[in-house]
């Protein structure tokens, strides 16, 4: 058999150095730029790459970083270790070409609601930790009530279906009166013709974005926030300004100094249950966000997909929309973070001169959102009330039992419990999120660090920790969180770049 080509560790240095001026996770980058230099040809399939320590040493970075960049490839079927004789390069698999249920099922990287790579199932182990622990994707699976209804259509119900072309940009008129009746319960008068039927909140982010902003122009997003409205106003090439978040929601203080300065077309904000950090936004603050959107010419979205989600007795503020109805507020919902985010419906209420064109826009997209996923939607929101206190059964002991796990195993960490939601928002004492994701993954858990959370890689020292999981993966999750920051603590006050471990 031939002798394979062995990379040396300064050469393929010299390939993934600008990948370190990149933003985001240095592993992330690092694992980006060695698929385009294979995919390229610089790198050719059957190549030995140098050991991690070889290759850290050639970019100065710690051994983690690479650790983790050609885990993450290993895990997508680009490389492959060979006992004995190291780290291969082997190409993608096609198998996994297309992220979905396979590679939840198999332990591979798949797309997340919230846009974030994500690893997880039974086929993955790092070390000698077993399988990864994910308490990173702020999603939940399906309650007993939300199996039962999507399991109960019958044929008739599909005939209702099929005996139509199928083609409905604005959505089911069934589906968007539920919607319109739930708006005018919280305050908001809306009218069915008002509703857009989408594939996801994300869909209806990038719906108002398309009709806003383009190349250039300033936008204001909350910080940390959903990293899908992040993706969405990355693509369409707008200038992102944050905008930090406290105990009350978006700091509107700040706010009219930043849209006087940068004169924003557009604000992102998600007012109930803040994502990640849980918060309510005071109606003081809404009513000034209006007032300050109708004096500004701005547009806003307001993002109320995790409204649903209520721990704690709290009677929510109205909408912005509802409290400022000449404001240019489109209202956004979804079916994902309370009934289960595989249905990938959601809807947006736009003022009544918007209208005409979001379905215009919507039917630009894709023609319509899949009917039977709408017809779902329509039995899971008449028995939302159920479902509803099925999640905060299930949801509310663990949440109860992370709190109780930081603050026993992690008591320097920093966090208000949330009286909504699905994750903590917690603060380190010292160091840095990135670094910490990192030790945190060989150590066999999976958590989402706030700078890929955040407009300007701000909250450094912050991460987020689902509660959605079942207790038992909470509490090991927590210990190895717990191990992962007793193996990085102690150089917490060395360079990012030289960080050992």
């Amino acid at each position: 058999m031939d002798e394979p080509i062995r990379e040396s560790g300064p050469h393929l240095a010299g390939l993934l150095t600008p990948a370190l001026a990149e933003d985001g996770p240095l592993y992330r980058s690092l694992a980006d730029a060695l698929k385009r230099a294979i995919d390229r040809g610089e790198i050719a399939l059957g190549t030995v790459l140098p050991p991690e320590r070889t290759l850290a040493r050639s970019l100065s970075v710690s051994r983690a970083t690479v650790v983790a960049a050609y885990d993450r490839l290993k895990s997508e079927g680009w490389l492959e270790s060979r006992r004995g004789s190291g780290t291969w390069v082997r190409g993608p698999q096609t198998e996994l070409a297309t992220p979905g249920v396979d590679a939840v099922a198999t332990g591979r990287l798949f797309l997340s609601e919230d846009g974030l790579e994500q690893r997880s199932g039974p086929g993955e182990h790092l070390d000698d930790h077993g399988d990864v622990i994910d308490l990173s994707v702020a999603a939940v699976t399906g309650s007993p009530t939300v199996e039962q209804l999507l399991s109960s259509l019958s044929g008739d119900d599909v005939r209702a279906l099929t005996g139509h072309h199928g083609y409905l940009p604005q959505g089911l008129r069934a589906l968007r009166q539920l919607v319109a009746e739930r708006f005018e319960a919280t305050g908001l008068t809306t009218r069915p013709e008002q509703v857009v039927v989408t594939t996801g909140a994300h869909q209806a982010i990038s719906l108002v974005a398309r009709q806003t902003i383009g190349e250039g122009d300033p936008v204001v997003v909350e910080t940390p926030t959903f990293p899908g409205a992040l993706d969405v106003f990355r693509r369409f090439g707008a200038r992102a300004f944050p905008l930090p978040v406290d105990e009350d929601g978006v700091r509107t203080d700040l706010l009219a100094e930043l849209v006087e300065r940068a004169q924003p077309k557009l604000l992102y904000v998600s007012p109930h249950f803040h994502n990640p950090t849980g918060v309510v936004l005071s109606e003081e603050r809404r009513v000034r966000i209006g007032e300050l959107a109708v004096a500004n010419d701005m547009v806003v979205i307001e993002d109320l997909a995790m409204g649903e989600v209520a721990l704690d007795e709290v009677t929510l503020p109205p909408p912005i929309a509802a409290l400022t109805p000449t404001a240019a507020v489109h209202t956004i919902g979804s079916t994902a973070k309370l009934f289960w985010a595989g249905l990938r419906v959601g809807w947006i209420r736009s003022p009544t001169d918007w209208a005409a064109r979001m379905l215009a826009t919507k039917t630009v997209a894709d023609l319509g959102t899949p009917l039977i996923s709408q017809l779902l939607a329509v039995r899971l929101l008449a028995h939302s009330d159920r479902i509803r206190a099925e999640r905060r059964k299930e949801l509310l002991p663990r949440r109860d039992l992370l709190c109780d796990l930081i603050t026993t195993h992690l008591p320097e960490w920093r966090f208000s419990i949330p009286r909504g939601g699905l994750s903590l928002w917690l603060t380190l004492p010292r160091g840095n999120a990135d670094e910490l994701a990192e030790v945190a993954l060989r150590h066999g858990v999976l958590v989402v660090p706030g700078p890929a959370l955040s407009v300007d890689d701000g909250n450094r020292r912050c991460i987020r920790v689902v509660f959605t999981r079942p207790e038992e993966e909470l509490r090991e999750g927590v210990r190895r969180l717990a191990a992962a920051w007793a193996a990085y603590a102690p150089t917490t006050t060395r360079s990012a770049a030289r960080l050992l471990v």
